[in-house]
């Protein structure tokens, strides 16, 4: 099995690099972001955290500052050397892990409080719902029984309705796997999921639905999800048995 997700992805956060990452206008909102986190998952500081597809770990970073325990995994040597660094300017090491592993792959079996992986990281960013699943799995095997998960992915719905109107992406009607060309023509592939679909992939992986909401960056609440809105919400939990991956 190949253990990178997509070669091509890999190279564009490689390339685009923490601070590039960073300076993007989504990422403004961090703190406010944990704070809802903290919030709709019932955490306490103690409690230990997975945050799956963490990038340079903005999300990881910030709940490592309100007491929080947390694990970030990302595909990203540069990412995860930026979160370490990071985390020690911070003051935060003794409270983080940052892992470099494939998201299909990682499973620390019931070892969380609660997990997160959010603005696509780890998810979605894989072309099959056999791989998508599978990372659905392996965070709900990590969970403890009960425990809440959150999930931000794109919004499917959009996707479909500004189908054939953007100049800049290509959605294959049959598989809902859009495609971006870059400058330099590499191409970048992503699947895109309407809310049955997403709820369907979660009782697959033993994760029970709880709310669907509007996750836009910059937009978090609980509040229903806008038909043209980049990105969706889900919170579920892990049902209370023994999850195998």
């Amino acid at each position: 099995m190949d253990t990178t997700p997509d070669t091509s992805w890999k190279r564009f956060f490689e390339a685009l690099g923490p601070e590039g990452y960073l300076s993007e206008t989504f990422t403004k909102n961090t703190d406010a972001e944990v704070d809802f986190v903290m919030d709709v998952c019932g955490l306490t500081p103690g409690m230990k955290i997975l945050d799956m597809g963490c990038g340079p770990g903005r999300h990881a970073l910030g709940l490592a500052k309100r007491g929080l325990n947390v694990v970030g995994v990302d595909f990203s040597d540069k990412f995860i050397d930026f979160a370490r660094s990071a985390a020690a300017d911070c003051g935060v090491s003794d409270l983080t892990e940052f892992v470099v592993a494939d998201a299909r792959d990682f499973v620390r079996a019931r070892t969380f409080d609660a997990a997160v992986c959010l603005c696509e990281g780890g998810f979605a960013l894989l072309q099959t719902d056999e791989d998508n699943v599978r990372v659905l799995r392996h965070i709900a095997a990590s969970l403890k029984p009960g425990a809440p998960f959150l999930l931000t992915t794109m919004n499917g719905y959009r996707t479909i309705r500004l189908a054939g109107t953007a100049t800049d992406t290509v959605l294959d009607s049959t598989t809902m796997v859009e495609s971006w060309i870059q400058d330099d023509g590499t191409e970048l592939k992503g699947r895109h999921f309407i809310v049955p679909e997403l709820e369907r992939m979660h009782r697959q992986a033993s994760l029970t639905v709880e709310a669907v909401w509007g996750g836009t960056a910059g937009g978090w609440g609980r509040r229903p999800l806008e038909w043209d809105e980049m990105e969706v919400m889900f919170l579920s939990r892990k049902v209370g048995i023994n999850t195998q991956p």
